[in-house]
């Protein structure tokens, strides 16, 4: 009479069974692990590219600033409202030279700076073009916004130069060039102008910078 064989799995198949079951979710985790390490890194680098590209912008709006010299009969008598570059930490406007494309061809008065948006802060250009009775400083209200980058964390900008630039053809007076965070020259602009932008991104605060060189005419 033959001996009928117990139910069941023998201890040595169970630990083989449970040994092979741990390699392959060990093999899957890895994989989720690895996969969100990959999707996380490149939504980095997007979020990255995105504030590195307004810094471009901004960069670039700047570089094309235009100093100009307003006939005496033509100025304005509103304060703060002659000169073609003003700058503080957080905003500047300047006289802009555009070849024109999206913006007006000519010289349009530019300022960058920081606006309340539905999501929070965020970064913006007005711009209009520049007319010698409005100077420097018309109204928000009635100049071309556009956006530039939301939920901002930090816009700083700095200015280096001397304030105290002597007329054209005699000799500099004054304090020599230096870094500020306020630019209120009415007959220069700076030589270089530093950018810093930061943004809410992923939980965490990304941050670019550059520093631009102003054409002296």
């Amino acid at each position: 009479m033959k001996r009928r064989a117990p139910d069941g799995f023998t201890l040595l198949e169970l630990l083989l069974a449970i040994s092979i079951l741990s390699l392959i979710t060990g093999s899957i985790l890895g994989g989720i692990h690895l996969g969100r390490r990959t999707w996380e890194a490149s939504r980095a680098g997007d979020a990255l590219d995105e504030v590195e590209s307004a810094v471009r912008a901004t960069t670039g709006l700047i570089s094309r600033s235009y100093l100009v010299q307003t006939e005496p009969a033509m100025q304005t008598t509103q304060p703060g409202t002659s000169g073609s570059f003003r700058g503080a930490r957080d905003a500047c406007r300047f006289i802009a030279l555009s070849e024109g494309g999206g913006q007006w061809g000519g010289l349009i008065v530019t300022e960058i700076g920081v606006d309340n948006g539905p999501d929070g802060p965020e970064l913006a250009v007005w711009t209009k073009p520049y007319r010698p009775t409005d100077g420097i400083a018309p109204a928000r209200a009635g100049m071309r916004k556009t956006v530039i980058l939301s939920n901002l964390a930090d816009l700083q900008f700095s200015f280096f130069g001397s304030q105290q630039q002597a007329p054209m053809g005699l000799p500099q007076q004054g304090p020599p060039p230096a870094w500020s965070q306020i630019w209120k020259s009415q007959t220069g602009m700076p030589i270089l102008v530093s950018v810093k932008i930061a943004a809410n991104r992923m939980g965490h605060t990304l941050a670019a910078d550059a520093t631009v060189a102003l054409r002296q005419q």
